[in-house]
């Protein structure tokens, strides 16, 4: 490929620019791996809380799972946009931080691959955002995930938990 010859970037401007896309595409991928794995928690909250939903006892370790999980989808409402379901959702919905991601690697994906002052502090704030709902993220992991696994331990929860009036005894 030949470079425009209306364009007189050096190699070390597009070198800058492919770092720069490279950068914004694995963090995009970060955010969405962290979403993925807190997910993957609430489904198993949920599990928990379905087969425990009638034992007395657990009835407030029940309630601290929904409130996790209440927590982890406000954490992950400022992410992603859950409610998008196809392109058209975009217009109802507002862009959220793995959008602004997207947006600015598409703003930076130019034929002139030097990158502007403003493409510079808009992917500034894009990652200090990123940042604070990270430390979001390990606040979660740390301290309510981790108190809510204290909790199963001290009520010492079994972990299968069928129920014993479905349950069918072949002699």
């Amino acid at each position: 490929l030949v470079s425009d010859p209306h364009v007189t970037a050096t190699p070390a401007e597009w070198a800058a620019q492919q770092e720069f896309m490279k950068q914004a595409g694995e963090q995009f991928e970060e955010l969405h791996r962290s979403v993925n794995s807190l997910r993957q928690v609430k489904k198993q909250i949920d599990t928990y809380n379905e087969s425990l939903k009638n034992v007395q006892e657990a009835k407030d370790f029940v309630k601290m799972g929904k409130d996790l999980n209440k927590k982890i989808d406000a954490w992950e409402n400022n992410l992603i946009e859950p409610r998008s379901k196809n392109f058209q959702d975009v217009i109802n919905s507002p862009n959220k931080l793995n959008s602004e991601f997207l947006q600015i690697r598409g703003v930076a994906d130019q034929h002139d691959p030097r990158l502007t002052k403003g493409v510079k502090d808009r992917s500034q704030d894009i990652q200090n955002e990123w940042a604070k709902f990270k430390m979001q993220m390990n606040q979660l992991i740390e301290k309510d995930i981790a108190d809510y696994n204290r909790v199963f331990k001290e009520k010492n929860m079994p972990a299968l938990m069928p129920e014993k009036k479905d349950a069918v005894i072949n002699n």
